[in-house]
């Protein structure tokens, strides 16, 4: 599951639900409710379960102009020195959203000039992902810019059912179900296709 939820509150109801890895996100907005923080890493860690990490501030939705060589540069910044302190290590993955139905020309324009940004020094330290379409994933792991895909749950998106249908060896999550209510929080459901780069945190 995925939530921008904290769940420390609902550790009790992620373990009766069986939950054995929570994608959590990263963003530069740190004082956001939706930022992983330590103490929360550290609870899930005790209660043996895994994290996910995915970074986020708006991911382009909405038509906010976040997604860019600049931005990619910062937001790569700020993951370099973030994710570690959560217990991230080099056999673990960030994804980076592209929150939106990018077409061709944003692809071009934006989506590829941001992830060339990231992945240069990420790409040194962690697995690269990329979050979006099938369009966007594709398009991302053709050009070298990352390592892994996870696919939207929006899958009138373009490309999406393609994507869904090839499913590529990089394809390793797909979003299966959007805004549903399981372990007493409002999260999405992922099918794990593959190893998708989460980890144990340190327990306390």
């Amino acid at each position: 599951m995925d939530t921008e939820d904290e769940t420390t509150a609902n550790i009790p109801h992620l373990v009766a639900d069986n939950v054995v890895s929570v994608i959590r996100y990263l963003t530069t907005s740190i004082n956001s409710t939706k930022l992983f923080k330590l103490p929360e890493a550290r609870a899930l860690g005790a209660a043996g379960i895994r994290i996910g990490l995915v970074f986020e501030v708006y991911g382009g939705a909405d038509n906010v102009p976040d997604i860019d060589a600049p931005d990619g540069a910062a937001d790569a910044a700020f993951c370099l020195k973030y994710a570690p302190t959560l217990g991230a290590n080099n056999t673990s993955a960030i994804f980076f959203a592209i929150d939106f139905d990018a077409d061709e020309d944003q692809v071009t324009r934006e989506v590829l000039p941001y992830f060339q940004a990231i992945y240069a020094p990420v790409g040194n330290a962690f697995y690269v992902g990329v979050y979006g379409s099938g369009a966007v994933c594709a398009a991302v792991i053709a050009a070298g810019y990352a390592d892994l895909a996870w696919l939207s749950g929006s899958m009138g998106w373009r490309g999406s059912r393609a994507y869904l249908a090839a499913k590529p060896k990089e394809l390793v999550l797909v979003q299966t179900q959007i805004d549903v209510t399981l372990a007493n929080m409002n999260v999405d459901i992922n099918e794990a296709l593959n190893d998708f780069g989460d980890f144990l945190p340190a327990a306390a």
